[in-house]
């Protein structure tokens, strides 16, 4: 009898793995929007919400880690240097 490989969405384990995470979505000086970060987020296998990923980048990331800039009444955000 064969065993279904049922795979859960992996949640983050703390605020140091999140912002690992989000950073390694990034390639190079690229800007992305909230909604394609998470696109790319559930792309790997974690589960998150565009509202809490908002809400984390603002408290925990933003100016420390990522700038952000607002193109055509849209937020993007990229990595500073």
């Amino acid at each position: 009898m064969q065993r279904l490989k049922i795979e859960t969405p992996r949640k983050f384990v703390n605020s140091i793995d999140k912002v690992r995470a989000i950073l390694s979505v990034f390639e190079g000086n690229e800007k992305l929007p909230g909604d394609e970060i998470v696109i790319r987020l559930q792309e790997r296998g974690y589960r998150i919400k565009k509202a809490h990923l908002n809400m984390f980048i603002h408290y925990n990331m933003l100016y420390r880690y990522l700038k952000k800039e607002i193109i055509k009444r849209k937020v993007h955000y990229s990595v500073l240097s």
